[in-house]
């Protein structure tokens, strides 16, 4: 018996990399697949061998199962790794593979066909004794659902999915049937399969899974549960493992309902056992996901299993490496999902490149991310930037941790949901561990606070300091290494300076002459301040007792985008030339009537266009959907107007702040 030679990975991003760094530790060669537009991507560059699809189409790339089962053949690998998403779940892919003679590292088709299908996993789970919620499966065909006894309110899902992809509550049959097409859409986009159900929604629940690997020698073990409860729009934005407020009870009966339902499919590799638990403490079965789930880093962190290794020599056809007396908790994991996506335009995608960014480095942090500076985030797939995984002792201290940390991320470039996840770190509900799926929908206007309203007065002294660091000082050589900069650099600053903070203009006296003491006059008062510049784009600076992490990307001579705490300003200073290419500010997508142009939030595809030329309509009416990082987009009318005009087509890609339509006020 022995390890595969070489495998292919049909997937991207940072799972790919996850797979590549286990087989390197296991010695096994690995394939990567990736859409032309990823070719700078890192785990293109760190696998042994990249072929390019040939195409930024989702549909001709990783769902292309015939292309990906050519390249696995062409390539010698003798198995693939799906990592999750895409054709993750999906049987055909699956038993392509076992017709082909590639192992598929994943349970066996059959069994993929039947936990893959939500509605089949509901009724396996029925059988055997082990609580549910209605659900019923949707005919597309026939898409009117009978309402008798209908539950409402309902979730609609997708059949062969996950992620909260195409998952809607409605509260009535109109609305089900409204968005029974859209849900389908996406579903199929996403996995290719639009097959859709609907199940009762179970308000105020908590979400907890149960991570469960299995071999091919009837060896089914747990490795605990993750909390998942904090979500929003039904994704999942925290994990965290264990679920702290389980009761020993509670936790023997899940952990073995999750054991039974492996066991009744005689389960082979890593998959996850999804449950809901009520106000009541009840626990109903949702969903198994046959696959590596996004939050596996938890699991790993409190138990000490690698699973994607774990999945590479079961599939290899070796036993289990460890048994159920062999696995327990060690301390508390929590993990951050950081998307780029825009909070304050209900939270569309993000599509600008990533041009700095600062990753913490800490004994207890562990960071999932392809991100780097050459590859840019594309519209085709997830907005997904990064994962930050914390662990420790306790919840208490790695809260802390997450908290201490993220505050430093500092990405410019796309917007992100940084701030909002530390709004979330630090609500009394939260920090007491007293949530429930609804927690981010109930909060909304809390957690987006921050970006509402920036941390300008706070943040405007390091600004300053920073940017006369970035532009006068230039950097910290020594008087040896550098003496015209150290001695002389001074005499050719004007005393006084004025700059620009997002357009509104400081006027600052500076005293540069003690290059070890700067300072600069700021409300009346000087403010002298230190700067240690820890990498080129990274520099902290102190004013008193107070120290603040910023970074920066600079144009020619003086435009700087800086950011600091997560919140991103452009500097200018003034009289000098501007020649840094701004992103759009959320005022440019807002209707001017002087030439009625209504704007694109973003880069992305057109889907719907919900109006016609010369229709009246009203505020906040739909006008345009558009797809990016297979997320829909709604474009709303800003107010009362008149089509006078649609510049796009639907299947139209568009860009950031390209025109779509033309309107008129209504006098």
């Amino acid at each position: 018996m022995v390890l595969f030679d070489k495998i292919l990975i049909a997937n991207r991003g940072e799972i790919a990399l996850r797979i590549i760094r286990s087989a390197k530790k296991l010695a096994i060669k690995t394939v990567a697949i990736y859409a032309s537009a990823e070719r700078e991507a890192d785990y293109v560059k760190l696998a042994d061998e990249a072929v390019d699809l040939e195409s930024d189409e989702l549909a001709a790339t990783f769902l292309n199962i015939e292309k990906i089962i050519q390249i696995a053949i062409s390539t010698g690998a003798s198995a693939i790794h799906p990592g999750y998403g895409f054709l993750s779940e999906n049987p055909g892919f699956a038993k392509a593979c076992e017709e082909n003679h590639l192992v598929f590292i994943g349970p066996q088709s059959d069994v993929l066909q039947l936990m893959g299908n939500k509605p089949a996993a509901k009724s396996l789970a029925d059988s055997i004794g082990i609580p549910t919620v209605f659900s019923r499966k949707i005919d597309l065909l026939l898409p009117e659902v009978e309402d008798n006894q209908m539950p409402y309110p309902v979730l609609i899902k997708a059949s062969y999915g996950g992620g909260g992809k195409g998952m809607e509550i409605v509260y009535n049959r109109a609305e089900l049937a409204k968005q029974i097409e859209k849900s389908s859409r996406i579903a199929l986009s996403y996995f290719g399969n639009g097959e859709l159900f609907v199940e009762q929604y179970v308000r105020n629940a908590r979400h907890v899974e149960v991570q469960i690997i299995g071999d091919n020698y009837n060896n089914i073990i747990h490795l605990y549960e993750r909390d998942c409860t904090i979500q929003r729009n039904h994704q999942k934005i925290i994990e965290e493992a264990p679920a702290a407020w389980l009761n020993p009870e509670l936790r023997h009966e899940i952990l073995t309902a999750a054991l039974k339902i492996g066991k009744a499919v005689n389960y082979s590799g890593a998959g996850t056992v999804e449950f809901l638990i009520d106000e009541m403490g009840n626990f109903f079965f949702m969903e198994m996901n046959p696959r590596i789930q996004v939050e596996h880093a938890v699991t790993e962190e409190i138990t000490g299993i690698d699973i994607v290794s774990e999945q590479l020599r079961i599939a290899s056809g070796f036993p289990l490496s460890f048994s159920q007396d062999q696995v327990k908790i060690n301390g508390y994991a929590i993990e951050l999902r950081v998307y780029a996506e825009n909070p304050l335009r209900n939270f569309a995608s993000s599509t600008l490149p990533v041009n700095s960014f600062n990753l913490p480095k800490n004994s207890n942090i562990r960071i999932e991310t392809d991100l780097n500076i050459n590859h840019h985030v594309t519209n085709l797939f997830d907005p997904l930037l990064l994962k930050l995984i914390a662990f420790g002792k306790d919840r208490k201290s790695v809260v802390q941790l997450l908290e201490d940390k993220i505050v430093n991320l500092n990405i410019i470039g796309p917007e992100t949901n940084t701030k909002y996840l530390e709004a979330i770190l630090a609500h009394p509900d939260y920090l007491q561990n007293n949530t429930t799926v609804e927690f981010c929908s109930s909060n909304h206007k809390l957690l987006i606070n921050s970006y509402q309203n920036p941390s300008r007065p706070t943040h405007l002294p390091f600004l300053i300091a920073y940017s006369l660091q970035s532009v006068y000082l230039k950097s910290n050589h020594s008087a040896s290494a550098d003496i015209w900069n150290y001695l002389g650099y001074w005499r050719l600053t004007p005393q006084i300076i004025s700059l620009s903070v997002d357009g509104v203009i400081f006027t600052t006296e500076l005293n540069l002459r003690n290059r070890l003491n700067p300072s600069f006059e700021f409300n009346g008062s000087e403010i002298s301040f230190q700067a240690v510049n820890k990498t080129e784009n990274n520099t902290s600076i102190t004013i008193g007792e107070i120290t603040k992490q910023l970074s920066h990307i600079t144009g020619n001579q003086n435009n700087i985008i800086i950011s600091c705490e997560n919140q991103q300003y452009s500097i200018s200073f003034l009289g000098l030339l501007k020649s840094y290419p701004e992103a759009a500010t959320e005022s440019e997508s807002r209707l001017n009537f002087e030439t009625g142009e209504i704007k694109s939030p973003l880069h992305g595809k057109v889907l719907e266009i919900n109006v016609e030329k010369n229709q009246i309509i009203k505020k906040g009416d739909l006008m345009m959907v558009i797809e990016a990082m297979k997320s829909e987009n709604r474009i709303l009318s800003p107010q009362n107007a008149k089509v006078k005009n649609i510049a796009v087509n639907v299947g139209a890609q568009v860009t950031d702040q390209m025109p779509l339509l033309f309107l008129e006020e209504i006098l």
